[in-house]
C-alpha cells in the first residue's frame, strides 16, 4: 500500500471507502461520486473514469473481507488543493436492470433521486407497503438515504401496489422503477 497516497485518509476514511466500494459492487450503479470542500472521490466499476489531471498515484486498498477474483484498484490524485479522485477497476458484472413493462392502468413509482432505498422506517419494522396494499397520493412507500439525509417517497397516485421492483437497503438510481401501482 502506498503510504503517500493514503496519508491524508484516516483509518476510518479507508474503512468507509471500503464499505462504499463493497456497496457499489453489489449495486447496479456503474460509479459513485462524493464531493465536499476538502475532497472529491469518484468510484467506478467496469472501466476507468479518466481524469484530466496529470499527477496520478495508484493505491491498492485491501477490503477487510477478501473479494473473490476481483481487482480493486484506486487511482488517486493529489491536485493543488486537497482534491482527490478514486477509481475502482473490477471484473465486469451484469448491471442490467429489468424495466417493468408498461401496461394500461399501471403507474410506475420511480426514485426521485439516487441513494439507498429503505422499505421500512427501521430494521425489524414492517415495510411501508407490500403487494396488495392500497395507497393514496400522500402514502409513504419508502425512504431514500443520501449522505445520512432520509427523504420520504410518496406514492403520488391512488391505487393498489401490484409489484415491488427493489429490495430493502438497495442502492437505486434516479428515475429507477420502485413500485408498480394499479390506478383506481
Amino acid at each position: 500500500m502506498n503510504k503517500k497516497g493514503l496519508e491524508i485518509l484516516s483509518e476510518m476514511d479507508v474503512q468507509n471507502l471500503t464499505a462504499l466500494i463493497e456497496k457499489l459492487e453489489a449495486s447496479s450503479f456503474n460509479f459513485l461520486k462524493l464531493e465536499n470542500e476538502d475532497y472529491k472521490i469518484v468510484i467506478g466499476k467496469n472501466g476507468v473514469i479518466e481524469s484530466s489531471e496529470t499527477e496520478k498515484q495508484t493505491v491498492q486498498v485491501a477490503a477487510e473481507t477478501p473479494v473473490e477474483s476481483k481487482t480493486q484498484e484506486i487511482q488517486y490524485q493529489e491536485a493543488a488543493a486537497t482534491e482527490e479522485q478514486a477509481v475502482i477497476e473490477e471484473a465486469p458484472s451484469n448491471t442490467s436492470k429489468e424495466i417493468p413493462a408498461i401496461q394500461e392502468g399501471i403507474e410506475i413509482i420511480k426514485a426521485p433521486m439516487a441513494g439507498l432505498f429503505y422499505a421500512q422506517s427501521e430494521p425489524g419494522a414492517p415495510p411501508y407497503v407490500k403487494v396488495g396494499d392500497q395507497v393514496e397520493e400522500k402514502t409513504t412507500v419508502g425512504l431514500i438515504e443520501v449522505m445520512k439525509v432520509y427523504s420520504a417517497i410518496h406514492a403520488g397516485v391512488k391505487g393498489e401496489i401490484v409489484d415491488i421492483h427493489v429490495e430493502d437497503a438497495q442502492l437505486v438510481e434516479y428515475d429507477q422503477p420502485l413500485f408498480s401501482v394499479k390506478v383506481k
